[in-house]
């Protein structure tokens, strides 16, 4: 049984937990810990207002996060960073 310290996110709580993990059965191994409030906190950090961020994620494809203020200006900047990855990727 592989076990490592690991983070989750349980749809059934609508929690992220921080924990020992069976990487194998992808299930918790003893006590974790509910750290939802932290992990939203350096997640606002780390995806700043208005900006755009590419995600790996473990299966090799990465995903796009975007974090926009909500107003004119902010989405229209928005767009065009959209706007100009879409043409790199044509």
């Amino acid at each position: 049984m592989a076990v490592k310290n690991g983070i989750g996110y349980s749809p059934l709580t609508d929690k992220v937990y921080l924990g020992k993990q069976n990487t194998e059965k992808r299930l918790w191994v003893g006590e974790k810990k509910d750290i939802t409030n932290e992990f939203l906190a350096v997640s606002s950090e780390f995806f700043e207002v208005n900006t755009v961020r590419d995600i790996s994620c473990s299966n090799g494809k990465s995903n796009l996060f975007i974090n926009v203020q909500n107003d004119k200006e902010s989405i229209e900047k928005v767009i065009k960073n959209l706007t100009k990855r879409l043409g790199s990727l044509a």
